[in-house]
């Protein structure tokens, strides 16, 4: 079983967990209360109702990246060997083969939507997408194509989209809720 280590969760953010739990959700919160904190609340539920599954963590910057994943090694009993920084700094075979023994994956979406684009990955083994920053997911921005494979091959999936700015008129929202397939905006 992977558990919570040295944090505990504030209540809003276990109230908001349990939507995610059940629906696909756009979590709108200020930054700095605490968004990161609902996905890795998430990302363990998941991977211990999903005993062979994994976590598909998208950031738009690779400083972000790192920082979730030294978020994840600090507040989970997660061990260093099972979560990757999936980066396109290292080489494309390399990446693939690294994947197979990895529990959570921390990656730009850029790097997943071309490793997906190249059929070097598919997306059906893992039970949850958290995509971070989810404002950019407008267009054909690389977060829409990774939403798009993985509810076309997931076995388990659940996506869990986060910002602190979903945008200023109700069209942009909903256009960013339809590209994630979002079903609650909590």
């Amino acid at each position: 079983m992977i558990s919570l280590k040295d944090f505990s969760p504030r209540l809003y953010q276990e109230n908001i967990l349990k939507l995610c739990i059940e629906k696909n959700c756009l979590v709108v919160l200020p930054t700095g209360v605490g968004k990161t904190a609902i996905a890795l609340l998430l990302a363990i539920d998941r991977l211990n109702k999903f005993k062979d599954s994994k976590i598909l963590f998208c950031s738009p910057t690779k400083p972000l990246c790192q920082q979730h994943k030294e978020t994840f090694l600090m507040h989970t009993s997660i061990s260093e060997e099972d979560i990757m920084l999936y980066t396109g700094l290292i080489n494309a075979k390399k990446r693939s083969d690294q994947l197979v023994s990895k529990k959570i994956i921390v990656a730009t979406p850029q790097t997943i939507a071309s490793d997906i684009t190249n059929n070097r990955m598919i997306l059906d083994d893992f039970s949850l997408l958290i995509i971070d920053e989810a404002h950019h997911s407008r267009m054909k921005y690389a977060n829409t194509i990774v939403a798009k494979h993985y509810v076309g091959t997931a076995k388990n999936p659940r996506i869990l989209a986060l910002t602190a700015s979903p945008g200023s008129n109700r069209e942009k929202i909903k256009e960013i809720c339809e590209n994630l397939f979002i079903d609650e905006i909590e």
